[in-house]
């Protein structure tokens, strides 16, 4: 009852910010300079037929009014036609976002148990011996380096090594091979797919590709998420309730779960915000792999001038970036009993 009364309040809070997303997004697409209606129509067509698209579209509408059918709209789960695609929008982002997804939860999977548990261990370990000292100190530094490294040289780097000289995994030209055949669609994530279906061909196919892509994600975003792991482990050891429970003589293996659970908010918030920078910020390691994402539908909408396209990739994104950070609020709820109070 205590968890879904707490949610109940964050589910309350999260209505007026839905709304503060769909104004910005609103203005925000009235602001961009040029004419999307005359980009609709291209050059040849007369003002009289631009005009007609205005009012069909509901561009020649007062603001207010606009903002009220926009609204109604997004109730509906309409978000407009791509201009240049022709389907509707949801219809693109739906088969374009859990291409992305896949990769950014995956990234993030193989952070949390490829590097969490070694900076846990490293960070939770005595302070006296050597081995732990040097392996903190290289955590750190790496988590300072892996930002340094622009993800889509790095994928270019990956992709010359392991495809050009070793051929140990497939060609950057896709999620699949040229010759396989998608997986029935269930979630859109073709790996999910492929095992609900029973899709061995298309499994081990997907499964190569995204060796690659996922590496460069976890290696260059995990760091942050590292070194935030790192830093809070260690300055959370050296705190009162620890230092409490080693007096009470404690087990080290409890004293380490002790240490480890207090370091959940700090890598759930940071793991919030990287997840929030990739769900377009993947658009470069999209764009080396040739993924076909969200990130590139969102890059291919701004330079096509495609509003509808631009207005519906900024609007999932923000509400999505809303559901992740409530997600956070939940886990901040399980590891701290005082949040409850605290909100």
């Amino acid at each position: 009852m205590r968890l879904w009364r707490y949610l109940l309040k964050r589910v309350i809070f999260l209505i007026p910010q839905l709304l503060g997303v769909f104004l910005v997004t609103f203005i925000a697409m009235r602001m961009i300079p040029g004419d999307p209606a005359r980009i609709m129509a291209g050059p040849m067509v007369s003002e009289e037929g631009v005009q007609k698209i205005r009012e069909r579209m509901g561009w020649s509408d007062p603001i207010p009014v606009q903002f009220i059918t926009y609204l109604k709209n997004i109730f509906r789960g309409d978000l407009g036609r791509s201009w240049f695609t022709g389907n509707p929008v949801v219809e693109d982002i739906r088969v374009r976002l859990p291409a992305t997804l896949e990769l950014i939860l995956l990234a993030l999977l193989v952070a949390y148990f490829g590097m969490l548990p070694i900076a846990f261990r490293a960070a939770a370990g005595g302070e006296k011996k050597i081995i732990n000292r040097v392996a903190q100190k290289t955590l750190v530094g790496y988590g300072m380096a892996a930002g340094a490294f622009p993800d889509f040289w790095l994928g270019l780097v990956m992709i010359f090594v392991f495809y050009a000289v070793l051929k140990v995994v497939p060609a950057p030209i896709g999620q699949l091979d040229i010759i396989v055949t998608a997986p029935r669609h269930i979630t859109g994530m073709y790996l999910v797919d492929s095992l609900l279906t029973g899709d061995w061909i298309a499994f081990k196919s997907h499964l190569g590709h995204l060796i690659l892509p996922v590496f460069v994600l976890a290696f260059v975003y995990g760091g942050a998420i590292l070194k935030v792991a790192v830093v809070s482990a260690m300055e959370i050891k050296k705190s009162g309730f620890i230092g409490f429970a080693k007096v009470c003589a404690l087990p080290p293996k409890m004293v380490k779960t002790y240490i480890t659970k207090a370091t959940y908010p700090s890598v759930a918030t940071m793991t919030a915000v990287v997840f929030g920078y990739l769900i377009g910020g993947a658009v470069l390691v999209e764009q080396v792999f040739s993924w076909g994402g969200f990130g590139m539908y969102a890059v291919d909408a701004v330079i096509k001038s495609d509003y509808s396209a631009i207005q519906g990739v900024v609007l999932v994104a923000a509400v999505l970036n809303l559901v992740v950070y409530v997600f956070v609020d939940l886990i901040y709820f399980w590891v701290d009993p005082r949040v409850e109070t605290i909100g």
